[in-house]
């Protein structure tokens, strides 16, 4: 009994080893791909909110009048980024490799998850950069960055999973959600309170600070970098929202993945 324990153990830990070395692969070429014959290579993944930041900033503040600076402006931008980079090119990772997933038996979560990974790794890389202009703007580092970074980081990877899942899978079967998404991220952008603060909505608009996911979250990160407090009831809503989103689109993937080879 015993015996057949411990094979079981080391079939799941081969298994999972394999997955890992898979996934890193993955990313790895998704990277090289990206950058392929660039000359700024992974310096795009700062180039685009920075320069989207510095208009925008000249735009609402100097402009209009707002006065809402780059730097707030920087807080939800580069978190948007890196939801719209993963959810975006995860989309069509099980149709652009439908050869391979054709021939080869392998977990096939990996692919839309070695898409996440690699815009992860990239928003991680930013981050600094990000620091560096809060620092220079005037704000002060908190030492409630200590928890509330990992925590909102944890939060959103969570939600940003789920969903490219979700996404991926249904693709598949709707070739249209790709394109549907170009106008449902743009909605999803200007409905999320990357531009305003979301004290700012009227109340009769309030109910969309808590039906969107990435609301609260956007709120986390600036609550976190700028105010130096802890999220209070938004943490609480994007939570649930990153649990929701991580099992249905693992549902989703569970349920659609043995068809997947066929329809491809």
């Amino acid at each position: 009994m015993s015996a057949q324990v411990s094979a079981g153990v080391s079939h799941r830990s081969r298994s999972v080893q394999n997955a890992l070395q898979l996934l890193h692969a993955l990313t790895a070429r998704d990277l090289k791909l990206r950058y392929q014959g660039s000359i700024f290579g992974w310096a795009w993944s700062l180039l685009r909110p920075l320069a989207l930041g510095g208009i925008l900033s000249f735009a609402l503040g100097s402009v209009l009048g707002t006065g809402i600076g780059a730097v707030f402006l920087l807080c939800g931008l580069f978190p948007w980024f890196w939801f719209q980079s993963s959810v975006q090119g995860s989309s069509t990772t099980f149709v652009g490799n439908g050869g391979l997933l054709k021939k080869v038996r392998f977990p096939r979560h990996v692919l839309p998850a070695s898409v996440v990974l690699g815009n992860t790794l990239q928003f991680l890389l930013a981050l600094p950069i990000l620091f560096a202009f809060v620092i220079g703007a005037g704000f002060e580092p908190s030492w409630t960055w200590i928890p509330g970074l990992p925590l909102m980081f944890t939060v959103q990877l969570a939600l940003v999973m789920g969903l490219s899942l979700f996404v991926a899978s249904v693709t598949v079967f709707f070739r249209d959600l790709e394109h549907l998404l170009d106008v449902g991220l743009t909605l999803v952008f200007y409905a999320t309170p990357i531009l305003y603060d979301l004290d700012r909505i009227p109340g009769r608009y309030e109910w969309v600070g808590w039906v969107n996911p990435l609301a609260p979250v956007m709120e986390g990160w600036r609550s976190v970098i700028l105010d130096g407090n802890l999220p209070g009831a938004h943490l609480l809503v994007a939570v649930g929202f990153a649990a929701v989103s991580l099992v249905i689109g693992w549902l989703t993937f569970r349920r659609l993945e043995d068809l997947f080879a066929d329809v491809i």
